[in-house]
C-alpha cells in the first residue's frame, strides 16, 4: 500500500513510502515520458513508513515512520537515486504522519497525528542528521499534514 510520492529537486528520482511493507521504494524518472522505472530493492524503513519528502539539495530523504514514532534519514546517492540510512532513528511526537523540509534546507517539521503537535529539527547540513529543536508545538486535533513555503532568513 504506497501512501506518499516525492520527487527529488532534480526530478529524477520519486521516493514512496510504503506503510504496509515498511520500506522506501526508489524510481527513476524519464524526463520525457514521466515513466517511472524501479531501483534497486526497497530499503527498510521503520513501522508503517507514512510519508518520505526530500531536502533541497537532493542528498538527503526523510521518512516519517507512523507506528514507531520516529524519522528515519537517508543519504541519497545522486548518481543513482539509491538510499542509505544515515544513523539511528529520531523519536518525533506520536504517529508522525508527515515530514517535510524547509526551503532553506536547515529544518525539518513532522505532523504528528496522535499527540496533535508537530516536531521541529534542526538539520545538519553535513550529515544529514536531525536533532530536535526545543519542544513540539500544538496543533488542532490529528494534524495529517504539513509544508513550507518560501525562504527562511
Amino acid at each position: 500500500g504506497p501512501q506518499s510520492v516525492t520527487v527529488d529537486p532534480s526530478g529524477r528520482y520519486a521516493y514512496v513510502a510504503n506503510p504496509n511493507s515498511n520500506n522506501v521504494t526508489t524510481f527513476r524518472l524519464n524526463t520525457t515520458t514521466g515513466a517511472l522505472t524501479e531501483v534497486g530493492t526497497a530499503v527498510a524503513a521503520g513501522d508503517y513508513p507514512f510519508s518520505v519528502t526530500v531536502d533541497p539539495s537532493g542528498r538527503y530523504a526523510y521518512v516519517a515512520n507512523y507506528n514507531s514514532d520516529n524519522v528515519t534519514t537517508f543519504r541519497i546517492n545522486t548518481t543513482t537515486g539509491a538510499l542509505t540510512e544515515v544513523g539511528t532513528a529520531v523519536a518525533a511526537g506520536d504517529a508522525p504522519i508527515s515530514v517535510t523540509v524547509d526551503p532553506s534546507g536547515r529544518y525539518a517539521y513532522v505532523a504528528n497525528f496522535d499527540s496533535d503537535n508537530v516536531t521541529t529539527f534542526r538539520i545538519d547540513t553535513t550529515t544529514g542528521a536531525l536533532t530536535e529543536v526545543d519542544t513540539e508545538v500544538a496543533t488542532g486535533d490529528a494534524p495529517v499534514s504539513i509544508t513550507t513555503l518560501g525562504q527562511f532568513e
